[in-house]
């Protein structure tokens, strides 16, 4: 989003008149104070303010790990003044997916999805808990639910503590106990559901847009600020 500011607007024309009959650089580093402060708050406050009204952060500072803003150039001409804020892309696929949060777009290769028990807390609020990770994970495969004699190989094959990928979930053996030599007792958590070759389409659900529209509508505030600092330095 791209958001002028007109330093001639009525109710701040006055501090701007006042700064023209200053240094020549009073009324550059005014303009330009102002914009940086925009995109600072954006940054720093608005953003954050849309995002937790608008998405669960399972990961403290999240949001503020993953979003950046630019100061305007150090130079004098006005017109080639600009700041901006916004997601940082590139720096993890979590990142580069809250781009598809702002405008809408789909996530592929989402084989699998961490459901409740592979959360911290067995909690949805929660991050998954690190001996849930999929990189440290190297499941046995079961066939079909029609067959549960192979998912009971499998899973012994897993042991305790391991991974049984059957249908279409992942699962982690918790329990597994032979009362007699004619039964077995296992016990077992679903921790993924799985589907392979899995795409996600992401609802459009913007907050860059709506933190930069609050910030613009002060920078005629911020602007009065940097002026009056000028003015009575």
């Amino acid at each position: 989003m791209s958001k002028y500011f007109n330093i001639n607007d009525s109710g701040i024309v006055a501090y701007t008149n006042k700064l023209e009959k200053m240094h020549r650089s009073d009324l550059p580093l005014a303009v330009r104070g102002a914009l940086n402060e925009a995109a600072f708050q954006t940054k720093t406050k608005f953003i954050p303010q849309e995002f937790d009204e608008n998405f669960e952060e399972r990961k403290k500072n999240f949001i503020r790990s993953h979003t950046a803003f630019n100061r305007s150039a150090n130079t004098f001409d006005i017109h080639k003044m600009s700041s901006e804020a916004g997601v940082i892309q590139g720096k993890s696929n979590a990142g580069d997916n809250l781009e598809k949060q702002e405008f809408g777009g789909t996530i592929n290769n989402r084989d699998y999805i961490p459901m409740d028990p592979a959360r911290s807390g067995k909690s949805n609020k929660k991050l998954v808990s690190k001996r849930f990770y999929l990189k440290n994970i190297k499941p046995q495969k079961g066939k079909k639910r029609t067959e549960n004699q192979e998912f009971i190989k499998a899973a012994i094959m897993a042991g305790k503590g391991g991974f049984v990928r059957y249908d279409d979930y992942l699962f982690s053996i918790r329990t597994i106990r032979k009362p007699n030599r004619e039964s077995i007792f296992i016990k077992a958590d679903p921790v993924y559901s799985f589907k392979q070759g899995r795409s996600v389409s992401i609802t459009k659900k913007p907050f860059i847009k709506p933190a930069g529209e609050k910030a613009a509508e002060l920078i005629p505030q911020y602007f009065l600020e940097q002026a009056n600092r000028r003015i009575n330095k």
